[in-house]
């Protein structure tokens, strides 16, 4: 039994062949029916994206070693500080940055702040060539996943990123890969939405066989999404208090 966030591959594919009803018994190739349900997951992923709820955000230590990304080791030390540098290499799933915390034993006060390349506090510190006693860092992302950091630090230092990563798919050895593979390969989708991806991959079969009746299982896709959406509280704290008309 899976949990409400997680559907391995299998699952999937069986209720995409249930909804396809097959005429002909595996008319559709498992391999079609993985890359229309690797597709879907991503399409999706950006509608969960909208919300800004930070579902999909997981954290990675400079000391974490090495990791499996995208089936290729990552090695996390790439982002530790080191003494004279200024950019680093941040993992390959990255896609945006949200925090970093400074996790080396007594500089925990260090704090990080967000400056674009081009502000002028970042022109200014890019003129200082000497490393400086590390107090505080302004940060850019640039390129695809380069970190730039001002000051140049003087000491190395271990930090722990938070960030949201390009994947929902999971293989079965907790490694993110891009696409499904493996049967055990897992979704990893807040509860509903396993069923937009289902249904968008369902679209995805019929409108590649030019089935005029495609664009229905598109339209439940969005239904999901948008039902899921109104429902959508990530946290709740406080009680809602409706004043009546006459109070």
């Amino acid at each position: 039994m899976t949990n409400n966030w997680r559907r391995p591959l299998s699952e999937l594919r069986l209720a995409v062949r249930d909804n396809l009803d097959e005429a002909t018994a595996a008319f559709w190739s498992d391999a079609q029916l993985n890359r229309f349900l690797s597709r879907s997951a991503h399409t999706i992923w950006a509608e969960v994206r909208k919300v800004k709820a930070d579902y999909f955000l997981i954290n990675r230590a400079s000391t974490d070693g090495s990791v499996n990304i995208f089936g290729e080791a990552y090695a996390t030390n790439l982002f530790q500080i080191i003494p004279g540098t200024r950019e680093y290499t941040l993992p390959p799933d990255l896609v945006e940055l949200k925090r970093i915390d400074t996790i080396t034993s007594n500089y925990e006060y260090i704090q990080w702040f967000y400056r674009d390349l081009a502000h002028p506090d970042m022109r200014y510190l890019r003129t200082v060539t000497d490393n400086q006693t590390p107090s505080g860092f302004l940060f850019d992302i640039i390129g695809e996943r380069t970190l730039a950091i001002e000051p140049k630090s003087d000491t190395t230092l271990d930090i722990r990123i938070w960030y949201v990563p390009t994947t929902v798919i999971n293989s079965s050895a907790g490694a993110s890969q891009m696409d499904f593979s493996a049967d055990t390969d897992q979704l990893i989708m807040p509860h509903p939405l396993y069923m937009a991806v289902e249904e968008l991959a369902t679209w995805r079969a019929q409108y590649m066989d030019r089935d005029p009746g495609s664009d229905r299982w598109q339209d439940m896709a969005n239904k999901t999404v948008a039902r899921w959406m109104g429902a959508h509280r990530r946290q709740t704290q406080d009680p809602e208090i409706v004043m009546g008309v006459f109070e």
